[in-house]
């Protein structure tokens, strides 16, 4: 695992360069701050013209598959699925995915299958084409969760060993799929056996990790139990990759939101069995990050994503089991205040637009979790004055495939 040292090495001296060049959050490009190669972002005014949505088959025995949806709103197809690159194969748990850095290809993982499908976006960005089936396998971990482009290609958590148990770790992969480097997350006392989400802040020289369930538990029918999840982040030398803290917070940490712009020390953290939303900052200057509880989203609400607005104005959290997108006022980080509420019928991921007035909403959990098979993706118009359901914004993922209903989970905009 570990015998391709002199490639890890050249990767990390362009990593540090990188952070030398004082990256900032591109708006289209997802969560990773180093993601450079696409057009527009929050300071430009483009409109984002494509939406990426990772989808699997609902009975998990035909092909699933990437969706392309049409969101320019000068198109004549606007809010239409325009085509689906299928993987080949079913049962995969297409779950969560990303760019790459240079953002001309698209790593999508299988949970279940412990499969990487790497798309390429260059020739035609509306039709992805499959380049690529990596087998994960090898890497010594399974459960592909979240992708992180970084200088030299993507690192991905693991929520598990190659056997489907504990622990789970970190893993880079250059653009072409081949093992970098792996971490596992251990040496530090109190070190968490779980992983799911990462987030870097490179000016800080900090990178954070939470945690869900391992790979044979996570997709349980209705979820697995308070005693099969983590509730621990954990704080990284970012550079260093080692492990500085660790943190209790509720059950089942999950998605890692710092607020964007490299001057900015702080960032949020939901945890769904807690049926709360933490904030952390870095009140004393000294790389700590203290946590403090400061959303109760009501028990059983199930807080399942978040997204920041780019002037760090807003924060959006979908309740996968509450059947709402809450809108929170956080110009006082630590003193959220509820903005405005909108119901919809397990609302799971979102992303939001460039600009942040749009937010894209899809309610495909997990196979094992989802409480039917009636899927769809909705557009909101949000803003100072609350969110608002756009009403003609209905792509197909019931009928549009002849196998039948696909549920939509992670997002792309391009």
């Amino acid at each position: 695992m570990f015998t391709l040292k002199k490639l890890w090495i050249a990767s990390l001296v362009a990593l540090v360069a990188a952070v030398a060049a004082g990256l900032s959050s591109p708006a289209m490009a997802g969560e990773s701050v180093f993601i450079e190669g696409i057009e527009g972002g929050h300071d430009t005014g483009q409109h984002e013209s494509l939406l990426y949505v990772w989808t699997r088959d609902a009975d998990s025995r035909e092909t699933d598959a990437l969706a392309v949806v049409d969101v320019d709103p000068e198109s004549e197809t606007w809010g239409e699925i325009l085509y689906m690159a299928p993987t080949g194969s079913g049962a995969n748990e297409a779950h969560h995915f990303g760019y790459t850095r240079s953002a001309d290809r698209i790593f999508a993982g299988g949970l279940k299958s412990n499969r990487l499908f790497i798309y390429d976006l260059g020739q035609n960005p509306r039709r992805p084409q499959l380049l690529r089936i990596v087998d994960l396998d090898a890497t010594g971990y399974s459960g592909p969760h979240s992708f992180y482009a970084v200088p030299g290609g993507v690192m991905i958590t693991m929520l598990g060993a190659a056997d489907g148990g504990g622990p789970g770790g970190l893993i880079m992969l250059d653009n072409d799929g081949k093992l970098v480097a792996a971490w596992p997350q251990a040496g530090h006392p109190g070190a968490p056996r779980y992983m799911y989400d990462v987030g870097v802040k490179p000016a800080m020289n900090r990178m954070i990790t939470s945690s869900f369930a391992h790979t044979h538990n996570a997709n349980m029918h209705g979820g697995p139990p308070p005693k099969l999840v983590g509730d621990k982040v954990v704080i990284w030398d970012w550079k260093a990759k080692k492990i500085l803290r660790v943190v209790k917070l509720d059950p089942a940490p999950l998605v890692v939101r710092w607020l964007h712009g490299a001057d900015e020390r702080g960032g949020y953290v939901n945890c769904v069995y807690g049926n709360s939303v933490w904030y952390w900052e870095d009140d004393d200057g000294d790389g700590k990050l203290r946590f403090h509880r400061v959303i109760d989203t009501g028990k059983g609400s199930a807080p399942a994503d978040m997204r920041i607005s780019y002037d760090n104005r807003y924060l959006y959290v979908t309740l996968f089991a509450g059947s709402k997108v809450l809108q929170y006022d956080i110009s006082e980080p630590m003193e959220p205040r509820l903005v405005d509420s909108v119901e919809l019928p397990h609302p799971n991921m979102i992303r939001l637009s460039p600009d942040s007035e749009r937010l894209y909403v899809t309610n495909s959990l997990l196979s094992g979790m989802d409480p039917d098979r009636n899927f769809h993706a909705w557009l909101l118009h949000v803003g100072p004055d609350g969110m608002e359901v756009d009403e003609e914004f209905a792509p197909d993922f019931m009928g549009y495939s002849p196998n039948g209903p696909m549920g939509p989970h992670d997002m792309l905009l391009k």
